[in-house]
């Protein structure tokens, strides 16, 4: 039984049960999910699709519906799906296609992304579910379990995403087993589940898994609205509710400033990063009956952690067990109040990291998966998440487990960056800014952020301070190279970087001076301020503004309206032409209410992805008044 074949029981044994519902976009059935995969299987074989081969999915969160249809598809067609999160710079998706030797490409429709170079074949989603003919695909492709199904891009520490392989037993191990009845389909709960996932991720990949297998029906937020959530959870009989620290904060401000709370709702689970104190008390007070779970998982695989938290003591990551080790740098248990490292061991079907083929002796590709060397990583604190011999799993968490035998999560030992639910390499980032000709030296750090939890900030170290390396060009040089989610927040040119006796970077001093000098209520405090705070021996320099920055020039209607936008919206005081988006609280969820909220102001379309690719405020009116002058003309 694979997961294709769960989703066509599915919809021969409740067609019109709804499965996914995105709030704005509409709702898809196991019937029309079913018929839709086997027109995009079809379209995909039409393409010449062969099992094994591997298929790019990119589309954007608002995307869902069309992205399940095209994950099934892909799978139904014998080909293993590689879901990328889009919009991202038309550099990434040819590399990313490139490095998972990827076949094909499908985007979807509200995608921007370009496929550049990429030399395989392309598709959109409309092109795909619009096949009415073409080669029979189901039970044509002779898959088992054992076969490759899905690839899972997650950051590593190295500078470039690691690829971990799932089969399609790991796809549906919830399903009944030989001991029960595999063909019985359980009638779909009555009750649904509301989440905000991001495509591309392991969390989005569950959400299939669970929508299908356990029969959940899924509403996604995308993009998370928290005013709107009292509604869905009454309009869809909500119970339950799937979030990461960051839109759980998000929900509790929404609810509080609604005066609303809701008893339907009986589970709270969130993901992705430790939940704190404040947050659990809050997600108590607006969900009165919920029981509240911090979930500890990795992409890798592993039996996880999950602890029922309470809003009057600090929320742990669960307990030890069989499954479950902290370790020192020799893989040795360490004691009760001690830090080590977390371990956890693959109970389900293995995963692996996918690697790049190996040309054979004739000059063909050749498939190289595994799990590394036997040994490879072993007791090596801060080589990042790896697989380790025995079915362990080193997760490169460093965590403490307190007396009563609860684990606490304390940091991770690499530079990985957990910001908004999602895990972002610092090396990688730094790869970027070191590609500008005038850097010297960079180190990318995170920073405390209200609602992402953190925030990625980049130190340079410049050979020359003119108006191209000013912060925003070095942003902008990034949001060429990488995910927008991976662009720093902000770029401070500094005149040294803060090191050991060794020659490693002091990141945490770094971000420790940056707390203290740029941070102060969420505002940014003066350049006098940040220099008397940088840390000793280290005097960074001022950042360097470009020409004609805060001058009191023109303001016309457009520079009102974006100055009155970001009042209102990042609730602040005081606001000029150089006022930052980031620097004032700004992140992805914002940025789309920043942008329905001046879209009606001005009555001309915007785009999240505008304000965030122009945050300062001058910036933004500037390209919103290029595109009212172009469109005049």
């Amino acid at each position: 039984m694979l997961l294709h074949d769960v989703l066509a029981r599915r919809a021969a044994a409740h067609p019109a049960a709804p499965a996914f519902t995105v709030d704005g976009a509409g709702t898809l059935d196991y019937l029309g999910w079913h018929r839709g995969a086997r027109r995009v299987a079809a379209g995909l074989a039409a393409r010449g699709l062969r099992p094994g081969e591997r298929v790019v999915l990119a589309f954007e969160d608002g995307d869902w519906l069309s992205f399940a249809v095209c994950f099934m598809g892909v799978l139904a067609a014998g080909g293993v799906a590689v879901p990328v999160r889009a919009p991202v710079p038309e550099a990434h998706l040819p590399a990313t296609a490139a490095r998972v030797e990827a076949a094909g490409l499908v985007t979807g429709g509200r995608s921007e992304a370009e496929a550049g170079a990429f030399g395989g074949w392309r598709a959109s989603a409309g092109e795909l579910t619009a096949t009415t003919r073409g080669p029979a695909v189901a039970g044509a492709v002779g898959l088992t379990g054992a076969d490759p199904a899905a690839v899972i891009l997650t950051s590593g520490t190295t500078g470039a995403a690691k690829a971990v392989l799932s089969v399609h037993a790991s796809l549906v191990e919830d399903w009944p087993d030989e001991g029960e009845d595999p063909d019985e389909v359980l009638s779909p709960q009555a009750n649904a589940l509301f989440t905000s996932v991001a495509i591309g991720t392991n969390a989005a990949q569950s959400v299939l898994k669970s929508c299908l297998v356990n029969g959940v029906h899924i509403v996604l937020g995308q993009p998370f609205a928290p005013e709107r959530l009292a509604g869905l959870i009454e309009e869809h009989r909500v119970s339950a509710l799937s979030l990461v620290p960051t839109t759980a904060r998000l929900a509790v401000s929404a609810l509080r400033g609604q005066g609303r709370a809701s008893s339907r709702v009986r589970s709270v689970v969130s993901s992705s990063a430790p939940l704190d104190q404040p947050t659990v008390a809050g997600l108590a007070e607006v969900f009165p009956r919920a029981e509240i779970f911090n979930v500890y998982t990795v992409a890798e695989g592993g039996a996880g952690l999950q602890h029922r938290c309470a809003p009057d003591r600090p929320p742990a990551l669960g307990r030890l067990g069989p499954d479950a080790r902290l370790v020192d740098a020799a893989g040795r248990d360490v004691a009760p109040g001690e830090v080590g490292e977390l371990w956890l061991r693959h109970t389900g079907p293995a995963l692996t990291y996918l690697r790049p083929s190996a040309p054979s002796a004739t000059g063909t590709p050749r498939e190289a998966a595994g799990a590394g060397t036997p040994g490879e990583g072993a007791g090596t604190a801060g080589a990042g998440t790896r697989y380790l011999p025995g079915g362990w799993i080193a997760t490169g968490d460093l965590c403490r487990r307190d007396a009563d035998g609860l684990v606490h999560f304390v940091e991770r030992a690499d530079d990985v960056i957990v910001s908004g639910g999602l895990n972002i390499a610092s090396a990688t980032v730094e790869a970027a800014l070191r590609s500008h000709p005038a850097v010297a030296e960079v180190a990318v750090f995170g920073v405390p952020h209200a609602a992402l939890g953190r925030a990625v900030v980049a130190a340079v170290v410049l050979t020359a301070a003119t108006a191209a390396t000013a912060p925003s060009a070095l942003r902008d040089h990034c949001a060429r190279r990488l995910p927008r989610d991976h662009v720093p927040v902000d770029v401070v040119p500094v005149a040294e970087l803060p090191v050991t006796p060794n020659g490693k970077v002091r990141k945490r001093s770094l971000a420790e001076w940056y707390a203290r000098a740029y941070l102060e209520d969420g505002r940014t405090r003066t350049t006098a301020a940040r220099i008397a705070g940088a840390p000793a021996g280290r005097r960074p320099e001022p950042p360097e503004q470009p020409p004609g920055r805060d001058a009191p020039d023109r303001h016309d209607e457009l520079d009102e309206a974006v100055l009155a936008v970001y009042r209102d919206t990042l609730d602040a005081e005081r606001v000029g032409r150089d006022s930052d988006f980031y620097r004032l609280g700004g992140h992805s969820l914002l940025a789309v209410r920043l942008a329905a909220e001046l879209e009606r102001r001005i009555g001309r379309p915007v785009e999240p992805a505008t304000v965030l690719r122009h945050p300062r405020a001058g910036d933004l009116a500037d390209a919103l008044r290029r595109v009212r002058d172009n469109t005049a003309h």
